[in-house]
């Protein structure tokens, strides 16, 4: 029984230090992103159809990211709590 607390806290742990990541991976994307749209404004103004083209692939690459890590971070939210779950069922 010991044995399964121990698996269980650890996966717990690595659940938490994977979410930690996540987050700091949004921020940077953000970061990022607003980059791009900075990028893309310049583009607008300096009248570059290769470059207007170029700033929204841009755009359009880091927003995919970003939202690939928001779902990431979403199944690893469910994943603690079905590990919480399981935590608290063991205890009973």
């Amino acid at each position: 029984m010991d044995n399964n607390e121990e698996v269980l806290r650890r996966s717990l742990d690595a659940v938490d230090r994977h979410r930690n990541r996540l987050l700091i991976g949004i921020v940077l994307t953000a970061a990022l992103l607003l980059g791009t749209f900075i990028h893309g404004a310049q583009a607008v103004h300096s009248g570059n159809t290769n470059l207007f083209l170029h700033a929204i692939m841009l755009i359009l690459a880091v927003w995919t990211t970003m939202l690939a890590l928001v779902v990431v971070i979403q199944i690893t939210v469910m994943t603690k709590r079905i590990l919480r779950a399981i935590e608290l069922a063991s205890k009973k």
